[in-house]
């Protein structure tokens, strides 16, 4: 007869894996128990970040008014096009209506140079302010840099500022030249010398000095305008400086992040 052997040592303790604690990359804390419930507080607000939220603030404030201020110079721009384009029309209308005068409408040299000037000038700031805003807006990570952005902005600004002032002195050169001139003028002193003379002005020159001034004027108005955008650039090199040392890009939580 024989007898089984019962094994009456305990059963071996059923080995547990030990977890490693664990290191959250968004709470910065180590060595997290697992078996511990996850702290719900959020973490601290330290002093870096609220440096880099005040510079991310402007920098978003800054994005706005350059985009407002090429907003306003291309609105400008259109009209300044809008205004010597129908000073130009006219005047190849009326330019052969002599006949019907016993003087000559227009002078046998009539300057057209500064009328040209103010609409080349009008159409290179719509077309670069058009550039700027598509390159604000474009959704391309490179184009939405902010040194990018402040490099176009700046190259703009000095642009625009050279280009309205060569204009502006360029055109009101020729006009005070040719103000008193009985044989030559522009379509801006030719019409407007007629004012006042009542019903014997042709009738399409109040119409030619009204709007041939006007550009002329916008144009002179724009300088302000492009000086504040080089003072907007000037501060976004600064802004961009400060996001560099803030710590670079950070998210502005739309899932749109502004570069430096």
């Amino acid at each position: 007869m024989s007898f089984q052997r019962f094994d009456t040592s305990p059963p071996p303790a059923e080995r547990t894996e030990s977890k490693r604690p664990h290191l959250s990359v968004f709470r910065f804390t180590s060595f997290q128990s697992t078996s511990r419930r996850p702290s719900q507080t959020p973490p601290a607000y330290s002093p870096n970040d609220a440096v880099a939220a005040r510079v991310q603030l402007q920098a978003k404030t800054l994005h706005c008014l350059r985009i407002a201020l090429s907003i306003v110079i291309l609105l400008a721009s259109i009209v300044v096009i809008a205004c010597t384009a129908r000073a130009l029309s006219t005047y190849a209308t009326t330019k052969d209506d002599g006949a019907a005068w016993v003087l000559p409408l227009w002078p046998a040299r009539l300057d057209l140079r500064p009328t040209h000037a103010v609409l080349a000038c009008a159409v290179i700031l719509a077309v670069t302010s058009i550039f700027y805003i598509i390159a604000a807006l474009a959704p391309t990570q490179p184009l939405r840099s902010f040194r990018t952005l402040n490099l176009i902005s700046t190259i703009i600004a000095f642009l625009s500022v050279f280009l309205t002032i060569f204009t502006t002195a360029f055109a009101s050169a020729i006009n005070s030249h040719l103000s008193d001139s009985t044989e030559a003028g522009t379509l801006s002193t030719w019409s407007c010398r007629w004012r006042g003379f009542g019903p014997k002005v042709p009738a399409h020159f109040p119409e030619i000095c009204v709007t041939s001034s006007a550009a002329l004027n916008l144009v002179i108005l724009m300088i302000v305008i492009e000086v504040f955008s080089v003072l907007l650039a000037g501060w976004g090199w600064w802004v961009g400086a400060r996001l560099k040392k803030a710590g670079g890009e950070r998210s502005d939580g739309k899932g749109q992040t502004i570069g430096v």
